[in-house]
């Protein structure tokens, strides 16, 4: 989030903001790219029916877990790169409510929290039934249900994601006032 930087006196006379600093926000498709990707990279790979069940367990409790991690990550530097309205000098304020539409704005934001949240509760539940799965194909089954249904979330999230990016590119060309 781009932070006003005080003046050495602690007022807030002088205070620039950095809307180039906000990252490139990837579409839904490019987004569940990276989540996925990342995923398969980071954790173990193979796993066979002769391993115990308590071992095939914390194999697929991990990757529902770190795929839910790297989206929420993802997603929380989403939101927190973006600028708060009520936050922002009244003139950036009134600005970005002409050009992007106030409510339009926060409603994007809005969504991707959301999003950010039903993440996190489903890869919860989906951890707890993995957790009682009583064979390889069960917890096998409950993985890539798990991992279906958190990037659906995500792929919903196609307009916001995109909308959210055309803001970046707008404030990013935004001058800066003193």
């Amino acid at each position: 989030r781009p932070r006003p930087i005080a003046s050495e006196a602690g007022t807030m006379a002088a205070i620039t903001y950095n809307f180039k600093a906000i990252a490139p926000v990837p579409g839904a498709d490019q987004f569940i790219d990276i989540v996925l990707t990342r995923t398969q990279r980071r954790t173990p790979t193979v796993i066979h029916p002769g391993y115990a069940i308590n071992r095939i367990r914390a194999f697929y409790m991990r990757k529902v877990k770190f795929t839910q991690q790297t989206a929420s990550e993802k997603l929380g530097e989403i939101i927190n790169s973006f600028p708060r309205l009520d936050d922002i000098h009244p003139f950036y304020a009134d600005l970005m409510n002409i050009l992007y539409d106030r409510d339009h704005y926060k409603l994007a934001l809005g969504q991707v929290n959301i999003s950010k949240r039903l993440i996190d509760t489903l890869a919860r539940d989906y951890v707890r039934l993995i957790k009682y799965g009583d064979s390889l194909y069960r917890c096998k089954q409950l993985k890539s249900a798990a991992m279906g249904r958190m990037m659906t979330i995500i792929k919903r999230q196609k307009s916001s994601l995109s909308y959210l990016e055309e803001v970046r590119k707008h404030l990013s060309r935004l001058p800066t006032i003193d």
